[in-house]
């Protein structure tokens, strides 16, 4: 809604990342100590979550970079490429998992193996809250937008010059909702709260793609936008994640 609003050299866009990110780092620490979590894994943690942020940033811009060069020929990555959310869950996920289990087999010892599940439950907890507040920011500078409409629950742009879906507002209200019901999950149940994290937004997702209307680019060749893909990729993973937790569950502590 205010795309040209800055405040000490942010836009609304930036202080919600900053936001939202600050928030995902205050629940992983939160809930690590509720999880028993021990603390030297706790910082492991969170300064590989941060770099893992940073890593993130730059592979969602790329895949958008990808994605354009799969639509108009030309691979042009710059300040005005954009960003797509999967493009970077999936880079920062793989630069958190190496940093974990790599950096951590020789900081921590067998430490990341045995508190796995717990930590996925909390990063997948921080990962949605983050996520959420993030598309408030699109909101507000009128990004990720949905289809034209002319009904009562369409919302004016300045950005894009008419009412449209607010794909955006939907989504958040979507991922504020699944990070109350992963936070339950995570606490009350052994279900793995990453794989019904995963699971669930894959489905959405691929259902809100119908509503968009901003141009994603092209991945394949296919019909299917590229979020649609991957949404099929995700909702695969988090069906397995849950089954393996399910059937390796966590061994007793010993007495």
């Amino acid at each position: 809604m205010f795309p040209d609003l800055i405040f000490l050299g942010l836009d609304l866009y930036q202080w919600c990342m900053l936001v939202g990110v600050i928030g995902a780092l205050v629940v992983v620490r939160v809930y690590s100590d509720r999880k028993g979590i021990p603390a030297k894994l706790q910082n492991l943690v969170l300064i590989t979550g941060v770099v893992a942020v940073l890593a993130g940033y730059g592979s969602a811009v790329l895949f958008q970079g990808l994605y354009d060069f799969g639509k108009t020929g030309n691979f042009v990555l710059g300040p005005n490429t954009g960003a797509t959310f999967y493009g970077g869950l999936i880079g920062g996920a793989a630069v958190f998992l190496l940093g974990y289990f790599l950096i951590g087999k020789k900081l921590c010892g067998d430490l990341p193996v045995k508190y796995f599940r717990e930590v996925t439950s909390v990063v997948a907890c921080g990962v949605v809250l983050a996520h959420g507040i993030g598309r408030i920011g699109c909101f507000c500078v009128g990004c990720c937008y949905g289809r034209p409409t002319e009904a009562w629950y369409g919302l004016f742009l300045p950005a894009v010059g008419e009412k449209v879906i607010p794909t955006q507002l939907i989504e958040a209200g979507f991922l504020f909702l699944l990070f109350i019901v992963l936070s339950v999950i995570a606490f009350k149940t052994r279900v793995s709260a990453l794989g019904v994290y995963l699971a669930a937004y894959a489905v959405f997702r691929f259902f809100l793609e119908f509503l968009r209307a901003d141009d994603r680019g092209v991945l394949f060749g296919t019909l299917l936008s590229p979020s649609q893909i991957w949404s099929i990729v995700l909702l695969l993973v988090g069906i397995a994640a849950i089954v393996l937790f399910a059937v390796f569950p966590k061994k007793k502590k010993e007495v």
